[in-house]
């Protein structure tokens, strides 16, 4: 039973600090005002939590070598529960403060739980849970843009909201305490104490061929996700010219309705024994052409219709992509494929926030949206190209 209740506080945690780095975009309007600040400043509150997520997922193999998952993951739900503090912030500099260590405890949280699933249920399951978890941020967001208005005037203000969000991550922190128990990690008889044997798991995960196929299969997608919710509203407000008839300016809602659908399909798609280099390599090639359409496309149903399948594909890829380090890494175990979720969550972000810089600066250089265009469909068809590469071959035992 509490392998369930865990699992939910797995789901619930991530869920919560969705909504509430959302909940800042929905009510930027309110927080603009109470600051006296500009727009760019406001997006602060967005963008801290995107930095934040880079260094906490560098830093969570560390505290989780050093700490334990029970402490590490509790560590996490605190810092990220200390919103609770923002009604009583009236510095905008402080604020911000509040929002990085709640994005490092967000972080903590993401990259947790990959390896919390795969220790705690068989691989049948932990596929079909990693594809699930990764709704919980997709269902937070939607729960924020959706209510965030209405929650705020009910709690008395946006400030109140967030602490609201932040007294419900610190209970279900509580109850992580209460339910998990550390993984006992036998040490080998070759180390003269734990932390050699941690060092060597460390580098083992860092240099594995299958975490930085991983990577290069997983990044180019990331960037079309992240681009298709920080430019194209852009794009279709300002550059594209549609008829005020237009629905394309809905493609953004329709691709999250697609990736909710799709982490449902993943699973059964799983279960019917297909490889992961021949499902993640094949889909690519379908979302390279869903994407191309997407971006270039003038009419409103190919625009939307692409946009669903797009994330529809993607969001198949859960089930695969996150159940490799158990599947494949010899002696996998909760410490080894957290070293692997960390490695693969930094490099990840780190990749995917350069070359959205890149995609910005190119819009403002040259005054519109093709180059930006045409570099994330090049993303697209590089990225599982590389990956296929970097993979080791099927035949080879991975170490």
């Amino acid at each position: 039973m509490n392998k369930w209740i865990t699992e939910f506080v797995l789901y619930a945690v991530y869920m919560v600090f969705g909504a509430a780095w959302a909940t800042t975009g929905a009510v930027m309007p309110q927080i603009m005002a109470d600051f006296n600040i500009d727009v760019s400043h406001a997006a602060l509150m967005s963008n801290v939590i995107l930095w934040a997520k880079i260094l906490g997922a560098f830093c969570t193999s560390i505290l989780t070598a050093q700490l334990g998952a029970k402490k590490s993951y509790l560590l996490g739900c605190v810092l990220t529960g200390l919103s609770i503090f923002i009604p009583w912030t009236n510095n905008f500099d402080l604020l911000l403060v509040i929002r990085f260590m709640g994005g490092l405890g967000g972080a903590i949280c993401l990259v947790s739980l990959v390896p919390t699933v795969a220790r705690l249920f068989d691989n049948k399951t932990a596929s079909a849970l990693n594809s699930l978890n990764c709704t919980s941020n997709i269902i937070g967001t939607i729960i924020a843009l959706t209510l965030a208005g209405s929650l705020s005037i009910y709690f008395g203000g946006w400030r109140n909201l967030l602490a609201v969000y932040g007294v419900i991550t610190l209970v279900l922190g509580a109850v992580w305490f209460i339910v998990f128990t550390d993984e006992e990690v036998a040490v080998t008889a070759a180390s003269n104490d734990g932390s050699t044997d941690k060092l060597r798991i460390m580098k083992d995960a860092i240099f594995n061929r299958v975490v930085w196929g991983m990577i290069a299969q997983y990044v180019g997608a990331m960037i079309m996700m992240i681009f298709m919710f920080t430019f194209l509203p852009l794009y279709y407000a300002k550059y594209a010219h549609l008829p005020p008839e237009s629905h394309a300016h809905l493609s953004g809602t329709v691709n999250q309705v697609g990736i909710m659908l799709g982490a449902i399909a993943g699973p059964f798609c799983k279960a019917r024994g297909y490889h992961y280099k021949n499902w993640l390599f094949s889909t690519s090639i379908a979302m390279a052409i869903t994407t191309f359409i997407m971006l270039f496309a003038t009419n409103d149903i190919l625009i939307l219709v692409c946009s669903f399948l797009t994330g529809f594909v993607f969001a198949t890829w859960f089930a695969f992509i996150f159940s490799i380090p158990k599947e494949t890494l010899k002696g996998a175990n909760t410490q080894t494929v957290t070293y692997t979720m960390s490695t693969f969550w930094v490099c990840t972000f780190v990749i995917a926030t350069a070359n959205s810089q890149l995609i910005g600066w190119s819009i403002d250089a040259t005054g519109g949206f093709t180059m930006g265009f045409i570099w994330v469909f090049a993303l697209m068809v590089v990225s599982p190209i590389v990956a296929l590469f970097v993979f080791p071959k099927k035949s080879a035992s991975h170490a």
